[in-house]
């Protein structure tokens, strides 16, 4: 019983924290770099140290990309952190490590649908832990979008598979839902249709 206690999903997605937090919380002090101060500045609208939130301009990121790119989501991200806790930077880098690990869990449950195997499963999870090439949109807070973007696609597929396996509607407009809120926070969300095709076409009935 032991044995399985520590080699379940469950331990796996506990393993997976414990590396999240050991190879990423040495950045939680570290302060903003780079485009992180271009997103405050569009979060800035007044002089106060803490802004109030004003829905009328929450509700402008849907109509009004200002020149820029159609991240409402995101907008919202670091227009609410931005009014709640100003330029605490610990607040945002927990978040986005936070996000890294719901992530890291989401595909943890991806690849044990897909390769069959819990073992095969978490290696590649654990793999996408320690690669490198993640660490930057982690320790930059403007990749927050990215982080966003790329939990909801991996829902999308979870709860698309789930529809597959159980034709409950439920799933159908999670998958949806999920679609709509990754496209809401980067434009990459437009291949998470693709990729629920892709798996229709291979994996389906």
């Amino acid at each position: 019983e032991l044995r399985y206690a520590a080699t379940s999903p469950y331990a796996v997605v506990v393993y997976l924290l414990i590396g999240t937090i050991v190879i990423f919380s040495p950045m939680i002090g570290n302060f903003f770099v780079g485009d992180d101060f271009t997103w405050f500045r569009w979060a800035a609208d007044c002089g106060k140290t803490v802004c109030h939130i004003d829905p009328s301009r929450i509700l402008s990121y849907f109509t009004d990309s200002g020149g820029f790119f159609f991240r409402p989501g995101t907008k919202i991200y670091f227009y609410l952190m931005y009014s709640l806790f100003w330029l605490n930077q610990v607040v945002y880098h927990v978040v986005s490590i936070a996000l890294h690990f719901v992530f890291l869990s989401l595909f943890f449950f991806l690849a044990r649908k897909i390769l069959k195997s819990s073992r095969l499963a978490a290696l590649a999870s654990f793999l996408l832990l320690i690669m490198s090439g993640y660490a930057e949109v982690v320790f930059w807070i403007s990749g927050t979008g990215y982080l966003f973007n790329a939990v909801f696609i991996l829902a999308s597929l979870l709860f698309f598979i789930s529809w597959e396996e159980k034709k409950k509607a439920v799933y159908y407009i999670g998958a949806l839902v999920c679609i709509s809120l990754s496209l809401l926070f980067h434009e990459l969300g437009v291949v998470a249709p693709s990729l629920l095709i892709a798996y229709r076409a291979i994996y389906g009935r």
